[in-house]
């Protein structure tokens, strides 16, 4: 399949979609932990106020999330695993064993039989170093990523959310858009993403992800296009 990229904007252009976008792409990354905030709700924690009704853990994965996005605005540095530990640093604080760091132990995955491997430094840097070496799509680079880090599993907790957030990272350096897997996707999301824990084989999961989840500034790209 060809993921080419599906928008072509600049740096600047981008972290501005992230701007607009945030409270969407923090409420949807948010729903991997169950969080209990409404999209509204969502809104409301990121302008700063708190929630009557929430719980102090449901805030506060909301405005982890908001500060790991800001990393991703403001940040100019070319993708590396520093960044993903930069970014499960701040969404898996308090919550894991050691955020921000690989994990060193062995863990299991619900409702799958896949146990991955215990991740090994110098070889997870050799991997992520490939996927961004590679003659490909800044879109093929952010969903590969992504997949990486789901399937490895390299942190104690918060995978799924720094591997989707790694994504915008690499998406937004590049002007290639977001990826945000809104609520009618998410029990796809989980099927295929069970499936790719099982097997082992990720194309299905990457496709859909990519035909599906990847948002674009629309305006913009048709502003562009009418001075071509």
């Amino acid at each position: 399949m060809n993921f080419a990229d599906k928008t072509k904007l600049t740096q600047l252009e981008n972290q501005k979609l992230a701007i607009k976008e945030m409270i969407r792409l923090v409420y949807s990354t948010s729903r991997f932990e169950d969080n209990k905030a409404t999209i509204r709700e969502t809104e409301t924690i990121i302008l700063g106020s708190d929630v009557y009704g929430l719980s102090t853990r449901d805030m506060k994965i909301i405005r982890q999330l908001q500060s790991a996005v800001e990393l991703i605005i403001r940040n100019s540095k070319p993708y590396s695993l520093a960044v993903s530990h930069a970014i499960n640093g701040l969404v898996a604080e308090g919550e894991s064993v050691a955020w921000g760091m690989l994990r060193t132990g062995k863990v299991k995955i619900g409702g799958t039989d896949y146990i991955p491997m215990i991740p090994v430094y110098d070889q997870v840097v050799a991997d992520l170093t490939e996927i961004m070496m590679t003659d490909q799509s800044a879109t093929w680079k952010a969903l590969k990523v992504m997949l990486y880090i789901m399937h490895s599993q390299l942190y104690w907790d918060g995978n799924k959310r720094t591997a989707l957030l790694s994504a915008n990272y690499i998406l937004t350096q590049n002007g290639a858009g977001l990826l945000i897997i809104d609520d009618e996707h998410m029990t796809a999301f989980y099927r295929l993403l069970n499936g790719y824990y099982n097997t082992g084989r990720g194309e299905t999961l990457m496709n859909w992800l990519y035909e599906t989840c990847i948002v674009t500034d629309r305006a913009l790209n048709t502003k562009k296009e009418s001075f071509n």
